[in-house]
């Protein structure tokens, strides 16, 4: 598959786990500018035919859009790869081992990635996202 589809199959399946486990206030983040764009379509009220006009993406589009409907999000956002560390850490994991996956509970993560060490990951990410958006806010005050 893609990259796009990837992505997208990614996004799919954490927002299973989301409507599985009546998980709120969501805060969806992706890396992929292209998801997110089609999320923010999903969002604005466009239907799944008008996000995707491809073949291979209209089936995931539109459970995604099924998905969408079903939880509460706040927002949207495209984050850098940078600011995606946690994401890699946990799709590395996943992808040495075949038998590996997170699922209905977090605590199937071994002990060669810690809890701790994953929320100093998400800690460090958001504090450099803010301290970029600060200084992008600072730098167009100054204009």
């Amino acid at each position: 598959m893609t990259n796009n589809e990837a992505e997208l199959w990614a996004l799919h399946q954490g927002l299973q786990i989301v409507v599985r486990n009546g998980y709120m206030n969501l805060e969806i983040e992706g890396d992929s500018q292209i998801t997110v764009e089609m999320l923010r379509k999903l969002r604005d009220g466009r239907s799944w035919q008008h996000v995707t006009k491809s073949w291979r993406t209209s089936g995931i589009i539109q459970d995604i859009g099924n998905l969408l409907n079903r939880i509460e999000y706040k927002i949207i956002n495209h984050v850098r790869r940078t600011g995606n560390k946690a994401a890699d850490l946990l799709a590395n994991w996943g992808s040495e081992k075949a038998d590996r996956r997170l699922d209905v509970s977090w605590s199937a993560i071994d002990d060669e990635v810690s809890w701790r060490e994953l929320q100093n990951i998400i800690i460090h990410d958001h504090n450099e996202a803010n301290a970029r958006k600060n200084d992008n806010h600072q730098t167009a005050d100054r204009r």
